[in-house]
C-alpha cells in the first residue's frame, strides 16, 4: 500500500513540474508570430527570418545532440525523413502565421491529430478506432466553415496562409508518424532533427524565388538569438511534456498554442475571428481531441 502510495506521490510531483513546463512552450508555439512579423517589420523577409532563427536553434540543439552523436550514422535514413517534414512543416507554418490570420492558421493546422491516425494507418498498419471516421467528417466540416464565410459558399475565402497551415499540419503529421515508427530514436536527435533541414530548404527557397536580403546586423542577431533562445526553449519543453503526460493530457495542453496565438493576434493585431469561424475551428480542435483519446499513451512524438 505504501508503495502505490510512493508512487502516486511520485507521479504528482512529476506532473507538477511536467504541467507548467509544457503549458510554457504551447505558450512559445502560440505566441511565435510575434518575433517573425517583428523581424519583418525590421527589414526581415518571412523566408530570410525563418532561416535565422532555424539556424540559431539548429546550432544551439546541436551542441546538445553531441553526447549522442555516435548514433547519427546509425538513424542517417529515419532522421533525414524526418528534418525534410519537420522543415516543410515548420517553413509552412511560419510563413503562414506571418502572411495571414494566426488564429485561422493555427485551428487549420490542428488537424493534424486526424492526418496523423490516418497515416499511422496506412503506413504502420495500426487499426482505426471507430471514432476515427466521424471525427475526421467533423474535422473536414469544420475546415470548410472557416474557408466559407458565413454568406455561404459563394464567398469562398482561401488564401495563401490557409493553405499554408493545412501543409504545416499534414508535414507535422507525417513527422509524427516517421517518429511512431523510430522509437529508438534519442531526444536530442528528435528535437535537432525538428530543425536541422529548414535552414538550407529555407535558403534554396528564397534564392528560387528571389527574396530580397537586406537586413542590418541587429535584425540578424535578433533573428539569431530568438533561435537560440526561444525557439530551443519550446521544443525541447514540449517534447520534455509530451514524453512524459498521457497523451490524452498532452492533446489538452497542446490546445494552449491555440488559446495564446488567438488571443494574442486579437489584442496585439487586432485579427478577430467570426462567429462562424470560431465554431469551424470548435469542430476541428473536439475532432483532434477526439482523435488523440484514442492513440496509445506509449506512442512516440515530435517535439512541434
Amino acid at each position: 500500500m505504501s508503495k502505490k502510495k510512493n508512487n502516486l506521490s511520485n507521479r504528482l510531483k512529476s506532473e507538477a513540474l511536467t504541467i507548467p513546463v509544457m503549458l510554457v512552450g504551447s505558450a512559445l508555439w502560440g505566441l511565435f508570430w510575434l518575433p517573425l512579423r517583428l523581424l519583418e517589420t525590421a527589414g526581415v523577409s518571412g523566408l530570410w527570418a525563418v532561416v535565422l532563427i532555424y539556424t540559431g536553434a539548429t546550432a544551439t540543439l546541436l551542441l546538445l545532440a553531441r553526447p549522442r552523436r555516435c548514433d547519427l550514422r546509425c538513424f542517417s535514413t529515419e532522421l533525414f525523413g524526418i528534418g525534410l517534414s519537420a522543415a516543410i512543416s515548420g517553413i509552412a507554418f511560419s510563413i503562414g502565421v506571418i502572411e495571414g490570420e494566426v488564429a485561422r492558421v493555427l485551428i487549420l493546422f490542428y488537424l493534424a491529430p486526424v492526418w496523423s491516425v490516418l497515416l499511422a494507418h496506412r503506413v504502420l498498419k495500426e487499426a482505426l478506432a471507430p471514432v476515427t471516421i466521424p471525427a475526421l467528417l467533423v474535422a473536414l466540416t469544420g475546415a470548410a466553415m472557416m474557408l466559407l464565410s458565413d454568406a455561404g459558399a459563394e464567398d469562398l475565402r482561401f488564401e495563401l496562409a490557409d493553405l499554408l497551415g493545412l501543409i504545416a499540419g499534414l508535414a507535422f503529421a507525417v513527422t509524427n508518424v516517421q517518429l511512431r515508427a523510430a522509437r529508438d530514436l534519442p531526444g536530442p536527435l528528435k528535437n535537432l532533427a525538428a530543425c536541422v533541414l529548414v535552414p538550407p530548404l529555407g535558403l534554396a527557397l528564397a534564392f528560387v524565388l528571389d527574396v530580397p536580403l537586406a537586413f542590418a546586423p541587429g535584425p540578424l542577431l535578433a533573428g539569431l538569438l530568438v533561435g537560440v533562445l526561444w525557439m530551443t526553449t519550446m521544443i525541447a519543453a514540449v517534447q520534455y511534456g509530451v514524453s512524459r503526460l498521457p497523451v490524452q493530457r498532452s492533446s489538452v495542453l497542446l490546445l494552449f498554442e491555440l488559446i495564446v496565438g488567438a488571443a494574442s493576434a486579437a489584442l496585439i493585431a487586432r485579427e478577430m475571428l467570426s462567429a462562424w469561424e470560431i465554431l469551424g475551428g470548435l469542430f476541428i480542435i473536439l475532432a483532434g481531441l477526439a482523435v488523440a483519446r484514442t492513440r496509445e499513451p506509449t506512442a512516440s512524438r515530435s517535439g512541434r
